[in-house]
């Protein structure tokens, strides 16, 4: 594995809008983050990814949403996880709806969809790491009826996996951890 890419996979790290700048993310960085999902591996080139990205004003369409949404469903979270959602949508330069939109009568797996668009996802947070850019992966009202078609996707299996807030940090991060090495996590069968 190249030491670059390693460096970069190992450096990303998660944080929260509240420590974001208010610094916009360039047009041509903002592009170059996007057009990265577009090369994750799917079964069948099915390329089943669909993002949404709400930037400057169009964040208020996001905050707006996620009130719409939030009312729609009252009884799964307390109004402060409302706040706090809605906080969010202007701490975030840029806000990136990750959806999946299912091939009809697709006959790959609906799993094997997920996770392509899991990676699609991936390669958008290590792209953004590698532009200096920091990203924050939240779920709010993502899985909660009505989002998915709210954002275009109204298919039987069509699904929001989840939101990328992207911005710069206000301060330095710190360097990730894991609880165990890789060698706790692996099984070898070699015979």
């Amino acid at each position: 594995m190249s030491s670059d890419i390693f460096k970069i996979i190992s450096k990303r790290r998660t944080v929260k809008p509240a420590n974001f700048t208010e610094q916009e993310i360039p047009e041509i960085i903002l592009r170059e983050i996007l057009e990265s999902a577009n090369w994750a591996p799917n079964h069948g080139r099915t390329e089943p990814w669909r993002l949404t990205v709400f930037s400057g004003a169009g964040r208020q369409t996001f905050h707006d949403l996620i009130g719409k949404i939030y009312h729609q469903n009252p009884d799964v979270y307390p109004p402060e996880k409302l706040n706090k959602w809605q906080a969010n949508a202007f701490l975030a330069p840029v806000i990136i709806a990750v959806g999946m939109k299912r091939t009809d009568g697709c006959k790959i797996p609906l799993v094997e969809e997920l996770c392509a668009v899991a990676a699609a996802t991936q390669n958008l947070l290590l792209c953004a790491e590698a532009h200096g850019v920091c990203s924050y992966w939240g779920s709010s009202i993502s899985h909660l009826p009505g989002t998915a078609k709210e954002l275009g996707l109204d298919g039987k299996d069509d699904c929001i996996i989840g939101f990328i807030h992207l911005g710069y940090p206000k301060e330095e991060v710190h360097d990730g951890m894991r609880k165990s090495a890789i060698d706790d996590k692996i099984t070898w069968i070699s015979e």
